[in-house]
């Protein structure tokens, strides 16, 4: 006999009210059931109410069954199911019973199947309310978020997010797991939650972490259980299921919060480590045994969140002094520096080497981060790219690595050969991620502005403006745009205003219009401004060098020659203004007079690295005081690593590499000099980006000979940083692209060399002449 024959005998033989009470017993049971998978599995609240009326339906049908089968003639298709029932007589009531219609109907066997059916329709609801939570999303079971901490207690709403940072590096250093972006998470956080002081249900805090892939998520509070005691709890939920993991308490005083979290981490991982031995955590090697220095770091990570970077300098010079090794707040104190004073202020560089060398021992994460910018702000090195590249690849939603990517493509791209308009993607992305962080705004508005795209910048402009509306970004970018894309009115208010703002307001705002590339008249009238005599003599007259290289990029080469002057009579031991001279002349903007040459000797006395006398020696024919300058340069190079300036030495070698292969090319040896250029460039300091740009271009010239066109293509549209290569790019692109008989694509760059250089000197003139010329050649409509 079959389990369901049997099974329906069974019910057969129960009365009426024992039928009534057996279901209403498995009914209750089947609710609790149901109860407990929603809270575990976190299904909406409605579904157990959706059960209970399914069960409630069911119930007339169990009954009117247990009815007619208890006191109907059907009664004898089930005796029937016994063994010694076998005859006729049986067969003859199994036909009866098959032709009553509604005893038919109301058998056992049907109610059981309709019970069945309504199990799995519940199921099948409840399977598909756990698709539709999870669809779209790509969870790895081995991310964790960890949302902001519960906090009860006076003094402690530092640990709210403290402990995000904190408890994602010790589950980072495990090896084990990835933790998401914790400043990823509080966007997030603010976006789905808000500022609610309450623990959050698992389901809320999934909608946190299911779109920035996390598989489990932790959630948990802080309890001030004394004067100096705190009591931690966790708890670790699958984001898929919201299945609750693994639970952890701790206690313990709270400036031993370092070995708290140890405990608190090997708890949580007790109920879930599949790999063997669990690892041993010590949060304090990671960060820093100092109590004082950890307090310091967590409130600069609010303030830096939050772009309060003169707030976030302070906090993280605390950390640092209470302890000089702290890696991660070294990097971060960098990172302030470069946003609240200068990227060019010298504790940039001082800080990012400080946390490399005290990196050792961190999360992969956090020591590809740091390596990072060290790349970027140090070495200038073009080898931050593709770090960067595999850190979005490894933390796909992490807004630091894309912001990361993004950084090494404003500073190094142009170096690398990449368009101008390449980092929006990657930034773009960061602020995806947290629509908050200014420095990713700050440079979009710029590339914005680069591209003079006045609906972006407007655009962008007001979403930084809404972010930040006193600091000296607001202030430029309100002018800035106002200056550019403003109505006559707004224009001319701004133009007034300019004579009124701060030296730090002129910096940033020449800075965007140098990136920029705004119209030289626009361009006179910031630098003008920044030259004013109420500010000091450095700062007028490192406004004057800069308007001096806008001029040159328009080929107005005798006023930047005058400008240059000036500069150098406000601010004598500037070095700028000759080592623009001696590029521009390499390169051919600058002419050969006297009065320019009686200059370039006074300077090259004062400035005189020979690497630079050695490039225009080699310009200019003069190849036996080339190679006594590359001699000296080569001196130099072993001077600065015997002092420890490494990285200086390796840029100078780089130019001695490039300059032997402007040697090697002069004697029509131009594979070998490829191969020196190819191997000199890498070592030049990418943030070097005149000398680095001048090189590039011999090296285009070198590969277009060769027919290496695509390679310098890519060359000759990446020269967009200096400003007196960049017309000679357009012009070199042009005449590649007409050898090619890709004629829009010449007419549009000999359109552009000729919009930069339509006034330019007279002894530039031929050149816009001969790109006039070939423009009717190939347009003569135009």
């Amino acid at each position: 006999m079959s389990r369901l024959k049997r099974l329906i005998l069974e019910i057969h033989r129960r009365s009426l009210w024992q039928v009534l009470g057996i279901y209403l017993i498995g009914a209750w049971i089947g609710y609790e059931v149901i109860q407990s998978l929603t809270e575990g599995l976190g299904l909406p609240g409605w579904f157990p109410a959706f059960a209970l009326i399914v069960i409630i339906l069911l119930l007339p049908v169990v009954v009117a069954t247990a009815f007619v089968q208890e006191s109907g003639p059907a009664s004898r298709e089930y005796d029937s199911l016994l063994p010694e029932a076998d005859d006729t007589g049986a067969g003859a009531g199994r036909a009866g019973g098959a032709a009553a219609g509604l005893h038919g109907l109301l058998t056992w066997r049907n109610s059981i199947i309709v019970g069945v059916l309504a199990l799995i329709g519940l199921g099948s609801v409840g399977l598909g309310l756990i698709w539709l939570r999870n669809r779209g999303r790509e969870l790895q079971p081995d991310v964790v978020a960890v949302m902001p901490f519960h906090v009860v207690g006076d003094g402690i709403e530092l640990w709210r997010e403290g402990l995000v940072d904190l408890l994602a590096t010790a589950l980072d250093a495990t090896g084990e797991f990835r933790s998401s972006d914790p400043r990823a998470v509080l966007n997030r956080w603010r976006v789905e939650v808000g500022d609610a002081g309450e623990l959050p249900e698992p389901a809320r805090a999934a909608e946190v972490a299911g779109p920035l892939g996390a598989g489990r998520v932790v959630l948990g509070s802080v309890i001030r259980t004394g004067p100096n005691d705190l009591r931690l709890a966790a708890d670790l939920y699958s984001v898929r299921w919201l299945h609750k993991e693994a639970s952890a308490v701790v206690e313990g005083p709270e400036d031993e919060m370092s070995s708290l979290i140890d405990e608190l981490t090997v708890e949580l991982l007790k109920s879930i480590w599949r790999a063997g031995e669990l690892p041993n955590v010590n949060i304090a090697a990671i960060t820093t045994t100092s109590p004082a220095a950890l307090r310091s770091y967590l409130e600069g990570e609010q303030a830096y969140r939050r772009s309060r970077f003169v707030e976030a300098r302070n906090a993280f010079t605390r950390a640092v002094e209470a302890d000089s090794t702290f890696a991660m707040a070294l990097h971060r104190l960098a990172f302030a520096y470069g946003w609240s004073v200068s990227i060019f202020a010298p504790e940039v560089s001082e800080y990012n080497l400080a946390a490399a060398r005290h990196s050792r021992g961190l999360p992969e994460r956090d020591s590809l981060l740091i390596l990072g910018n060290k790349l970027i702000d140090v070495d200038g090195d073009l080898a931050a790219i593709p770090l960067f590249e595999r850190l979005t690849d490894r933390y796909p939603n992490d807004m630091e690595t894309w912001y990361g990517l993004g950084e090494a493509y404003v500073h190094l791209g142009a170096q690398a050969g990449h368009a101008r308009p390449r980092p929006m993607e990657f930034l773009q992305r960061a602020s995806s991620l947290d629509s908050t962080f200014a420095p990713v705004l700050i440079h979009l508005v710029e590339i914005a502005h680069s591209q003079g795209d006045s609906v972006r910048a407007r655009a962008l402009t007001a979403r930084y403006l809404a972010l930040d509306s006193t600091s000296r970004f607001a202030a430029a970018f309100r002018l800035a745009t106002a200056l550019r894309f403003g109505s006559a009115e707004d224009s001319a208010s701004a133009v007034q205003e300019l004579d009124s703002v701060g030296a730090g307001v002129l910096s940033e705002l020449s800075c965007a219009c140098l990136i920029g590339h705004w119209p030289l008249p626009q361009y006179q009238l910031v630098a003008r401004a920044a030259a004013s005599p109420r500010f000091p003599d450095m700062s007028r007259g490192l406004a004057l060098q800069d308007l001096a290289a806008q001029y040159l990029r328009h080929g107005r080469a005798a006023l930047a020659v005058d400008f240059i002057r000036q500069g150098q009579a406000l601010y004598p031991q500037d070095e700028l203004g000759f080592y623009v001279l001696t590029a521009a002349r390499a390169a051919g903007v600058v002419p050969a007079d006297s009065a320019i040459q009686h200059l370039m000797d006074r300077l090259s006395e004062k400035f005189g690295n020979p690497s630079f006398v050695g490039v225009l020696a080699l310009q200019e024919g003069r190849f036996e005081e080339a190679v006594a300058a590359v001699a000296r340069t080569e001196l130099e190079v072993d001077s600065l690593m015997a002092a420890g300036d490494s990285a200086t030495a390796r840029s100078m070698q780089g130019l001695v590499w490039a300059a032997r292969g402007q040697i090697a090319a002069a004697h029509d040896s131009t594979d070998v000099a490829i191969g020196h250029f190819r191997r000199g460039l890498p070592m030049i300091n990418a943030t070097w980006a005149w000398p680095h740009d001048m090189q590039r271009y011999r090296l285009a010239s070198l590969l277009q000979d060769r027919g290496a066109e695509e390679e310098a293509l890519r060359i000759y549209g990446s020269l967009y940083s200096t400003p007196w290569l960049e017309a000679l790019g357009y012009f070199q692109r042009a005449e590649l692209h007409e050898r090619r008989g890709e004629r829009e694509e010449a007419l549009r760059y000999y359109a552009r060399f000729v919009e930069l250089w339509a006034d330019a000197d007279p002894h530039l003139q031929p050149r816009v002449e001969a790109a006039r010329r070939a423009i009717r050649a190939l347009s003569p409509d135009r």
